[in-house]
């Protein structure tokens, strides 16, 4: 029965190295034992009933299913899911993390990125993380009960593979260009693969990621072109696409948080870096907005809309705003303020909008620009003044708005309307069937002598009023009081 189970397993090259295991134990009927059992597991396996260890000569299981591209054989899982040795096949549904305690299947769907890691700081070691990404919003790859964000490759940089796939394609170099390999074989046209770059970001102790703690645990983040990384457990890795925001949290300590506001389905989960060092926060700054990465605004958070789409305060790539939507509101509040809801009226019906109320600068004139330039003349010009005015622009309003056919001519007489002489202006005053003209004009005139002895600002407020001619006018009105 020994004998025959050994030849069996001198069939394949991985029964022949399982042979020369079984010669290491010392006692004879434990070791044909053994033998024995890995012959039916062999035969188990050739009906689908069972997995075999992994074939590290050929990159594959014997009696494994046709669809297995390869498999690699006896990788350092860090991070993701319980540490340990795993074979890993590859084929084009998933990527299979199998060792004698587990198995764990991760859909090719469900990869988005892989980076890989041969610059970590503090690292005397020389090590090489390779980190498999997976989907943080769609269909999960369950680790038991618990949702798989990525799964961490760890080599030496030294470490080389020599494989050779079931369909006779060789796989050689260093351990993770081979696993890259392998996740080209099984993914076709995958293209997102990432690495650190100094061009992009370099700290200021000069490396290219930043010491930072999520949760308890204690690593680095890696700033990369379209995300960002954290290698140690939990891993994670924050796509550009979904970041809506970024955030400092006490910015003024030696240590501060950063905070990344993530779009996952239906939801907006921060996801925090903390005791991040202050000297660089600038460095981290600049490379968010390199990114076209927000800064967060309490006062306008991001939002999603009804598809999902990132609004408010998100950015870069993902509901870009193009940062002008503030602004445009606040002109718009600005021209707001200044509508004049009756100018709007008449425009619509044909007539010319109202000029400005005469009253400002018959006031003016009266008014000067200190207490001696007011007087008892100036006062009662300015209260006539101010009734005739009103009476006269409601008046023009009604002419105005009645007749349309009045406005060509108007036009034609903008320059004499304008002039806005002082026969006008004591027309105007003269409104009132009480007063007569003769008391309009010696009030007018006293008033106007007071606002002269006031300065020269008291004319010059009123010239403003009114096309800044009140000097003339003034002339004017002693020429007509000469020939009287």
């Amino acid at each position: 029965m020994a004998s025959e189970a050994r030849a069996l397993l001198s069939a394949i090259p991985a029964g022949r190295a399982f042979l020369e295991v079984a010669k290491r134990i010392p006692e004879t009927a434990l070791a044909n034992d053994v033998v024995v059992a890995a012959s039916k597991l062999l035969g188990a396996s050739a009906d689908n009933k069972e997995n075999l260890p992994t074939n590290g000569a050929t990159g594959s299981a014997p009696g494994a299913p046709a669809d297995v591209l390869v498999t690699i054989p006896q990788l350092q899982i860090t991070a993701g899911i319980a540490k340990g040795k795993y074979d890993i096949s590859f084929s084009l549904q998933a990527l299979t993390f199998s060792n004698a305690k587990t198995s764990i299947a991760i859909p090719t769907s469900a990869i988005t990125h892989v980076a890989i890691l041969d610059q970590i700081p503090q690292d005397t070691r020389k090590r090489c993380l390779l980190v498999i990404a997976l989907n943080r919003s769609g269909p999960a790859a369950m680790n038991g009960k618990q949702r798989l964000q990525a799964v961490v490759i760890q080599t030496l940089e030294s470490d080389t593979l020599d494989l050779v796939a079931p369909s006779g394609e060789a796989l050689q170099g260093p351990t993770v260009a081979v696993v890259c390999q392998a996740v080209g074989m099984a993914i076709p046209d995958f293209a997102n693969f990432l690495a650190p770059s100094p061009e992009l970001y370099t700290s200021a102790k000069g490396n290219v990621a930043v010491g930072a703690v999520v949760g308890a645990s204690q690593g680095f983040l890696f700033p990369l072109e379209g995300a960002l990384l954290f290698a140690e457990r939990p891993p994670l890795l924050l796509p550009h696409v979904a970041t809506l925001a970024y955030e400092v949290r006490r910015p003024q300590s030696s240590t501060c948080d950063l905070v990344v506001h993530m779009r996952e389905g239906d939801a907006i989960v921060p996801v925090e870096f903390s005791q991040v060092e202050k000297a660089e926060l600038g460095r981290l700054i600049s490379y968010f907005e390199r990114c076209r990465i927000k800064p967060y605004d309490p006062s306008n958070p991001p939002k999603l809309a009804a598809d999902g789409a990132a609004g408010g305060g998100g950015s870069g790539t993902n509901g870009e705003d193009d940062g002008d939507g503030d602004s445009d509101d606040e002109d718009d509040s600005e021209d707001d303020e200044d509508f004049d809801p009756s100018a709007l009226e008449r425009l619509e019906s044909g007539g010319r909008a109202a000029k400005r109320a005469r009253t400002e600068r018959s006031g003016a004139a009266g008014a000067g620009v200190g207490p001696s330039s007011s007087g008892a003349g100036s006062n009662v010009a300015r209260d006539v003044a101010m009734r005739g005015a009103d009476e006269d622009d409601a008046e023009e309003e009604e002419a105005e708005a009645g007749s349309s056919e009045d406005e060509g001519e108007e036009d034609s007489d903008d320059d004499d309307e304008d002039s806005y002489d002082e026969e006008e202006e004591l027309a105007d005053l003269t409104d009132e069937d009480d007063v007569p003209a003769e008391a309009v004009r010696a009030r007018a005139k006293g008033g106007k002598a007071a606002a002269g002895g006031g300065g020269a600002g008291g004319s010059g407020a009123g010239g403003k009023g009114r096309g800044g001619r009140a000097q003339p006018e003034t002339d004017e009105d002693d020429e007509e009081e000469d020939d009287e």
